[in-house]
């Protein structure tokens, strides 16, 4: 009769299991949802009801902690706590949560002791020592957490804590401790190079030379060399970055491959011809390393890589093998290779053996890849001064992108009227984003012209595209004075700045913005120019300058796209914001 009874005890008690988790899962729903209405003091009444049958229900706990503290009442939490480790006294998120609590409480030593006894729980586990030091950081006691994750280390040995200890000390901002540190943590565990990269890799301009002479000083081996070609790609510094890597490679195959393809991809974020052409370098030796199609992959890249640095010998010698197995117009890959081959050769200056290209891959490539690469051969000859030509080369072409360029053929001829109609009617979105933005920044210049002809507006600009950025300026400056100040003045004054600030001339930047907002200091042009004016200070190290007028630009033009640019570099001149 007592065994029946205790079976039937134990088959009631099963059946009630599921029960009970509907009844936890319910007010779990029921008090998240008057958490977010806000209603707190309800909602931590919930939360009680569902620890009172479920004491080590995680997400009760933690709901109850996120409601008490603006409550201020998270002091109330610890008995839960205490129940809840009655019945689960190793359990790694009802322990921390404890230290939690007593630290933001302000309790040093109740964080002290629940510390001592989860060690003394799990004397061999790191994370009682982790999870310490972690709410001690948390609350600003970084030395308090640093000592003890010393502590930790010299319990459990100097690899049990390496990375906690070397991120605390990222985040103290000692870079030369820790890169010391994350050097011990990448020659413990190769794989986390991107880790340690991504700490030091905040590390600010001033503190980077000695963040790099830690990496390759004296003592330097292929962890540290690996570490510091990482950092410098991600610095902007690519081809010194490559010169690193190549040295260091591991000899296992994937790891090495590993190592290129996490280099060129921080490399694609840096524009310029060094970075595209130490991304090639990169995709060679990753396609030496690769067979079958992830080999073909990396070739291909490589050789779109090297078109864009400008060395087409390269890129030929890459796709010489390529396009030999390429079966006809199906190869879609080869052929935009290719394509990027006769892009950059146009860029280059070689018009005509680009347009010699494109007849040999006539019958290969779509419509859509023919229409881009007459455009770029269109440019090609616009930038030698054979705009007759390039107009031929857009032939009956109708499409928005052939208008944009038969805008630009039209004002390089000084026809100021028929430039404005072709720019309208290719639209603000046309072609990349700055070519759209450069074609939009022009138009509103032309609509402000009154002339539908001036020859020298188009000799002026075509030297800009040409490169010959000092006759641009001299042309535009002098044109400048005959016009009225709000009849296109104060927009070419504008766009003169502009080339004079890229070209570091910054002297003769200040002058021609000051001279540009001076013309019309309300017109569509005047906060750009007041931005540039205000990046040119900054350049010139007067941050004060700077300010007056990044704020003179957000209160004086609200409604301009210029305002939020404006907030970002007053934010970083206040420190508010750190360099991208």
């Amino acid at each position: 009769m007592a065994g029946r009874r205790l079976a039937l005890w134990v088959v009631a008690s099963l059946a009630a299991q599921p029960l009970f988790g509907q009844a936890a899962s319910r007010g779990l729903t029921e008090a998240g949802e008057l958490e977010r209405r806000g209603r707190l003091t309800e909602a931590a009444a919930r939360y009680r009801d569902v620890l009172r049958s479920d004491p080590v229900n995680v997400s009760a706990l933690l709901g109850l902690e996120r409601v008490l503290e603006p409550l201020r009442q998270l002091d109330s939490i610890m008995p839960p706590v205490r129940a809840a480790l009655a019945r689960d006294s190793l359990n790694r998120s009802v322990r921390a949560l404890e230290l939690r609590v007593w630290a933001s409480l302000g309790k040093t030593d109740s964080v002290v002791a629940a510390a001592r006894r989860w060690i003394a729980s799990q004397p061999g586990s790191v994370e009682p020592w982790r999870e310490w030091a972690f709410a001690l950081a948390q609350r600003g006691d970084l030395a308090g957490a640093r000592r003890v994750l010393g502590e930790g280390s010299d319990r459990l040995g100097d690899a049990a804590l390496a990375q906690e200890l070397a991120q605390l000390t990222t985040l103290g901002g000692e870079w030369a401790e820790a890169t010391r540190q994350w050097l011990v943590v990448v020659r413990g565990n190769p794989a986390l190079v991107a880790t340690a990269a991504g700490n030091l890799g905040r590390a600010p301009p001033l503190a980077r030379d000695a963040v790099l002479g830690a990496l390759v000083g004296a003592t330097a081996d292929s962890a540290s060399r690996l570490l510091a070609a990482d950092l410098l790609v991600g610095w902007g510094r690519p081809g010194e970055g490559w010169s690193l890597l190549e040295g260091s490679l591991p000899g296992d195959r994937g790891r090495a491959s590993a190592l290129l393809q996490r280099f060129v991809d921080r490399g694609r974020s840096v524009r310029s011809r060094e970075a595209a052409l130490v991304r090639a370098y990169a995709l060679e030796r990753l396609a030496g390393l690769s067979t079958g199609p992830p080999g073909d992959r990396a070739r291909l890249q490589a050789a779109q890589a090297y078109a864009e640095a400008g060395d087409l010998g390269a890129a030929e010698r890459l796709l010489d093998g390529l396009v030999a197995g390429a079966r006809g117009a199906g190869n879609t890959a080869v052929a935009e290779a290719v394509a990027s081959l006769i892009v950059a050769m146009a860029q280059e200056g070689l018009v005509k053996e680009a347009e010699e290209r494109i007849e040999q891959w006539e019958d290969r490539l779509s419509g859509d890849t023919r229409a881009v690469m007459g455009e770029a051969i269109a440019w090609g000859w616009i930038r030698k001064g054979e705009l007759d030509r390039a107009e031929g080369v857009l032939g009956t072409d109708s499409t928005v992108e052939a208008t944009a360029v038969r805008g630009w053929i039209a004002l390089y001829r000084g026809h100021v009227g028929a430039a404005r109609e072709l720019f309208r009617a290719a639209g603000p979105y046309t072609g990349t984003r700055d070519a759209a933005t450069q074609r939009t920044a022009v138009l509103v210049l032309l609509e402000r012209v009154e002339q539908d002809t001036i020859v020298e507006l188009g000799r002026a600009l075509h030297a800009l595209v040409s490169g010959d950025t000092a006759r641009s300026l001299e042309g535009l400056e002098r044109l400048a004075g005959r016009l009225r100040p709000r009849g296109g003045r104060a927009e070419l004054l504008a766009l003169a700045g502009g080339i004079a600030a890229g070209r570091r001339d910054f002297s003769a930047a200040e002058r021609l913005l000051v001279a540009a907002i001076s013309a019309d200091s309300t017109g569509p042009v005047a906060p750009a120019a007041e931005y540039a004016l205000a990046d040119t200070y900054v350049q010139t190290g007067r941050g004060a300058l700077a300010m007056q007028q990044l704020e003179h630009v957000i209160v004086s033009h609200p409604e301009s796209a210029e305002v939020p640019h404006a907030r970002r570099l007053r934010d970083r001149l206040r420190g508010a914001v750190p360099e991208a």
